[in-house]
């Protein structure tokens, strides 16, 4: 193998920064203290669910019913639209949309599986989950790691070719 072969799978290997160090020029793609600050939000949620568990009643009647799950669903096909329409204009956003209309996919199968209660619309719901949102979820979560992978893969070529980032936007050489 030649050096400049090792090279380029040495290049091809070391895409990523080191975590929290993805920005250039001194300035933080994302802060440093975004993950810490996460790992604190998820171990104070852990104590706090098993309390909602042993605490909430085991029947409740909710108040706005209606209202919650319908305004839950404009904000699902909002979030389908929004992924489609960054995906067909290619947008930088589509990751993101993506990723939010697919964590909204998940929680609509999970809310709508859980809170079912006859028999049928238990089947129903569990039909919907298992052929439409959750394959739909997969697809729209394989979009959003895809195009995360796609720039990870650009950017040293980007660089190389003296484009910068500026203000979020890709700014070519001699600009």
């Amino acid at each position: 193998m030649t050096s400049s072969t090792r090279k380029g799978q040495t290049d091809a290997l070391n895409l990523r920064a080191r975590v929290g160090l993805r920005g250039g020029r001194g300035k933080w793609l994302i802060p440093p203290w975004i993950a810490p600050a996460f790992i604190l939000c998820a171990l104070v949620l852990t104590p706090w669910t098993a309390f909602l568990f042993f605490t909430l009643p085991r029947h409740y009647v909710a108040n706005h019913w209606q209202l919650a799950w319908g305004g839950f669903d404009i904000g699902l096909g909002l979030a389908l639209a929004a992924t489609a329409v960054t995906v067909a204009r290619r947008s930088p956003f589509a990751e993101v949309t993506a990723a939010v209309t697919g964590t909204l996919l998940v929680c609509d199968a999970w809310f709508d599986v859980l809170t079912a209660r006859a028999t049928g619309d238990i089947v129903q719901a569990a039909l919907e989950a298992a052929f439409v949102e959750l394959p739909l979820a997969a697809l729209c979560f394989w979009m959003a790691t895809n195009l995360a992978h796609a720039v990870e893969v650009a950017r040293p070529f980007l660089r190389a070719a003296g484009f910068t980032v500026e203000n979020n936007r890709l700014v070519p050489p001699g600009s």
